[in-house]
């Protein structure tokens, strides 16, 4: 009865060992992904110098071949996008992008003019813990930005 109570214990031990490698497995493997796509986006973007149509079915097409579908909310100044498009209501999307202008002081108005329209773009996406057996448990944004597009197209 001793030996059976304590092999018991030691199993459960192991179970838990392995829960955790897995769940740990599973965040690298989702994390490296998502820098994966993150980067892809942003660098769709700076060929494209900005958010266009041919833009997003670059991305919607890279979307779709390496198999992303990790969804999170979107804040209120982002939008959302999802594989058909613009995001769903509710803000929930694949990826949210968010156009940052950048303005240059001037001190008179003929300087003004001088400087050229610039923005950078701001991409957050997500990855989730996704156990096998319990599914997914936390989601996690992962943020990067575009370098300054000078003249940017926008939609």
């Amino acid at each position: 009865m001793k030996d059976a109570i304590g092999s018991y214990w030691l199993t459960m031990i192991v179970i838990v060992f392995i829960v955790l490698f897995t769940g740990y497995m599973c965040l690298s493997i989702n994390m490296n992904k998502s820098y994966k796509v993150k980067n892809e986006i942003i660098n769709i973007i700076q060929k494209n110098n900005g958010i266009n149509e041919d833009a997003l079915e670059q991305i919607q097409e890279y979307m779709t071949r390496v198999g992303y579908r990790t969804t999170g909310n979107c804040a209120s100044s982002e939008t959302a996008y999802s594989i058909k498009g613009r995001g769903t209501e509710g803000g929930r999307g694949l990826f949210c992008i968010t156009e940052m202008t950048t303005e240059y002081a001037a001190e008179t108005e003929y300087t003004k003019e001088q400087f050229p329209k610039a923005a950078y773009y701001q991409v957050r996406v997500f990855f989730s813990v996704d156990l096998p057996v319990v599914r997914n448990l936390f989601t996690f944004g992962l943020k990067g930005s575009t370098k300054k597009l000078f003249y940017p197209v926008s939609m």
